[in-house]
């Protein structure tokens, strides 16, 4: 059975940070009803199993005849009305056949494929079979989407994601975006062989080993280049506009356990919580640093959000719940089934927190999805000011399908709006208080600049004084 799972996220560590497959027990205790995550991509999922079977010895166009759905799809209950679907040939037991609904658009498009696909079997350089062309079709189809957060996963890759998703893995400890064209890096975790070596925030990757970055079909298939077996090297050209530079470095790969919540008090009533990423079991790591810190006597807390990418819709909507009275927390608004849905997502009327706390959030331009939701939220409850620079601006969901080869698709599914009716999406959140740190420590991992110089940090902790 395929499985899924929502995620909204920005960036990718070097041990690819894409969702596992959803387990309800592990959130069956929280409050937040996820009434959203059983969404399936049926429309999506059967184009892909269409295009996967497009060139058999046959392509046919019928009128308005529709077939039965797919074996391969059963578990997605499609519509009946489904307009495209495998058959074998009326002719031939060893033929397959398409059937589209006879439109002008879909017989130009489909003379189009034959007509290409009848180019690479006879004139690419190397022989190939006509299920590779059939694979680098199905696979191409989903790179074109006009979502850059749409994209397909070998089965190689899907099983280095799962192993990654434990929460330790083997890599170097960087965490890779994407900007434009380029990858960069957007944070470091802390004694990594990242750290160690001198790689630094915003630097930009030019190499990984032997292959241009340039080459990667996208910032996750470079981030699982850069993963590899603890104790091996990974050879990394880098790019630092700060200083006009290029840099190379030989890293040998380690265990890398990234802690998704770290918290400490920062006056007698001002309590820190810097939340890394949205990844799993982070709600629960956060409500417990909450109590922690409301034990040692903290009044009002600062968020730091710098850096982070993003990361699971249920991880975030249990953290807001814990912070919000009874109310709206976003409403999604996407497609399933080949039908479009709307839903907003509440939180319920108990708190973990006196109703009178108040926040700060601290972000930058690395700071995105999950994030920009999470900040803001509060915002618009009147709970946060937010300090530090415009984030990135990313408003959009996905959720990854397994199919049944091992392979996935990442696909975007919904976009979400704020309490407030915005989205952040190519905007971002523009701060209360716009503060940038010195030039010095702008390429700094956070923890490693002094309190008493984060000019970002003592905005907040003025704020709340």
């Amino acid at each position: 059975m395929q499985q899924y799972r929502h995620n909204i996220n920005f960036n990718q560590p070097d041990y690819i940070q894409q969702p596992n497959e959803y387990q309800p027990d592990q959130i069956q205790d929280k409050k937040v009803k996820n009434n959203f995550w059983g969404y399936f991509l049926t429309s999506i999922i059967s184009i892909i199993l269409t295009v996967a079977m497009i060139l058999g010895l046959l392509i046919s166009i019928k009128g308005e005849e529709l077939f039965s759905k797919a074996q391969t799809n059963k578990e997605f209950s499609p519509k009946e009305s489904q307009i495209i679907n495998i058959k074998e040939s009326e002719n031939a037991s060893d033929e397959l056949s398409l059937v589209f609904k006879n439109t002008p658009a879909n017989r130009k498009s489909l003379e189009k494929l034959e007509m290409i696909f009848s180019i690479l079997q006879n004139d690419y350089y190397e022989e190939l079979s006509e299920n590779q062309l059939i694979d680098a079709m199905a696979t191409g189809m989903v790179d074109q989407m006009e979502s850059p957060y749409t994209f397909y996963m070998t089965p190689e890759y899907v099983a280095e994601m799962e192993d990654a998703m434990s929460g330790e893995y083997s890599g170097i400890g960087a965490i890779v975006e994407q900007v434009g064209a380029s990858y960069q890096i957007s944070d470091i975790i802390e004694d990594s062989p990242a750290e160690k070596c001198g790689l630094m925030i915003n630097d930009v990757f030019v190499k990984v080993d032997d292959k241009d970055a340039s080459e990667f079909e996208n910032v996750s298939m470079l981030a699982l280049n850069i993963r590899g077996e603890q104790g091996t090297k990974v050879f990394i050209e880098i790019y630092r506009a700060s200083e006009n530079k290029y840099y190379e470095f030989e890293i040998t790969r380690a265990n890398i356990t990234n802690a998704n919540i770290r918290s400490e008090m920062l006056t007698d009533d001002i309590g820190y919580v810097r939340i890394v990423e949205f990844n799993e079991g982070v709600g629960d790591n956060f409500v417990a640093a909450m109590d922690n810190l409301q034990d040692q006597g903290a009044k009002n807390i600062v968020f730091d959000l710098r850096n982070n990418g993003g990361g699971y819709v249920n991880e975030v909507l249990y953290m807001l719940d814990y912070l919000l009275p009874e109310g709206e927390l976003i409403t999604e608004i996407g497609r399933r089934s080949g039908e479009e849905f709307e839903i907003s997502e509440v939180s319920d009327k108990n708190m973990g927190v006196p109703e009178n706390m108040k926040y700060v959030c601290i972000m930058n331009n690395n700071s995105a999805s999950a994030s920009e939701l999470f900040a803001g939220c509060l915002r618009d409850w009147e709970k946060a000011e937010l300090v530090g620079e415009t984030s990135f601006g990313k408003g959009v969901g996905t959720i990854t399908q397994y199919l049944e080869d091992g392979s996935a698709i990442q696909v975007t599914n919904f976009y979400y709006n704020l309490p407030s009716g915005t989205n952040v999406d190519g905007e971002g959140l523009t701060p209360d208080y716009e503060v940038e740190l010195p030039e010095e420590f702008r390429n700094m991992i956070i923890s490693r600049i002094d309190q008493e110089e984060d000019t970002q940090l003592q905005k907040a902790i003025e704020i709340l004084e």
